[in-house]
């Protein structure tokens, strides 16, 4: 993965989230050029870039940033529902699991996650 690719700069949190959350940097950029949706960010003067895949029922979505020289920055990426196995994927499956336990199974799991499990 590069910090310069497809005419855009793509930031090292950027990259690292693309690995974790196993999309390709190009999945990303074609979801970047052929967005579906874009909203105002969270933070001011960001993006959010959403674009939906029919193929595989999923939804890319890139958080960007123009900065003063007019190029956009790819602060953030992801993917839902995740890819199987990837980080979010796993967090996810015990956010489920945790909503769903009594209050002694809810115990083990933060204990679990507490230690990185």
């Amino acid at each position: 993965m590069q910090n310069r690719y497809g005419g855009l700069i793509w930031t090292n949190h950027a990259l690292d989230r693309l690995k974790q959350r196993g999309l390709s940097q190009e999945k990303a950029l074609i979801a970047y050029r052929n967005v579906d949706k874009t909203v105002q960010g969270k933070n001011p003067g960001s993006f959010e870039f959403i674009k939906y895949f029919e193929d595989t029922k999923t939804r890319v979505t890139l958080i960007g940033k123009e900065n003063e020289r007019h190029e956009w920055i790819i602060l953030s990426a992801w993917i839902d529902p995740p890819l199987p196995g990837s980080a979010d994927d796993k967090k996810q499956k015990l956010y489920w699991e945790m909503k769903k336990a009594n209050w002694w199974k809810k115990i083990l799991l933060g204990m679990k996650m507490q230690m990185g499990f």
